[in-house]
């Protein structure tokens, strides 16, 4: 492992706990055992440091979706693996990681919203493609305002102040939109694959 890399996993591990703005520097270089001074050879500030994060995140997150759209049997598997990846990802994750974000740190923001807009839109409409060919969703879906919508949805289901953690735990609240998303495109085919499914979206669920 580089340098680079433990740098970034150890900065990614501490701002999924403790949000970005909380964290300083000198954190990072005494949770990595190097001085603050060595850190900087790596990384030119704290933004730089932010957005090289969020680039690694927003590869691993390709990379992820795509050997999982390839692998998956249908487009209900497919759907359903990659909200479990999400779920898994988005479990532990401080709500002050997004609201620093979206406050301190707009640029990496708005790269995160892009990537949601472009690539995740595309997913997701390729998914709903795949899942009316294979007879598993309605033929009468509107594909391309449907994945618009579940897009323009997922910024809603991260405001904090609409649905606080205390009372909407993240990975109960994308369980539940993913769920009702489903039963919004399912056809009587579909649904009848969805019990055993939808079981494995469970919060204690591992993925493997």
């Amino acid at each position: 492992m580089d340098d680079v890399t433990k740098i970034l996993d150890t900065s990614q591990d501490l701002f999924r706990k403790y949000g970005i703005r909380s964290v300083t520097m000198n954190d990072i270089a005494r949770n990595l055992g190097i001085s603050k001074k060595t850190l900087y050879l790596h990384i030119e500030n704290k933004r730089d440091l932010v957005s090289k994060m969020m680039k690694r995140h927003i590869q691993e997150d390709q990379q992820m979706c795509l050997a999982i759209q390839q692998d998956a049997v249908n487009a209900l598997d497919e759907l359903i693996k990659v909200s479990l990846y999400v779920q898994d990802q988005v479990k532990d994750i401080n709500p002050a990681l997004l609201f620093d974000l979206q406050k301190y740190h707009r640029p990496v923001w708005e790269m995160l919203d892009k990537f949601h807009r472009n690539d995740i839109a595309i997913m997701v409409e390729d998914n709903l493609r795949r899942g009316v060919k294979e007879g598993l969703y309605r033929k009468d879906l509107h594909v391309a305002l449907i994945s618009k919508l579940y897009v323009g949805l997922m910024p809603i289901v991260s405001d904090v102040g609409l649905f606080p953690t205390d009372k909407f735990p993240t990975h109960i609240l994308h369980k539940e939109f993913v769920k009702y998303h489903i039963c919004g495109i399912v056809s009587e085919k579909g649904r009848a694959l969805l019990s055993n499914l939808l079981d494995s979206l469970d919060p204690g669920h591992e993925i493997h």
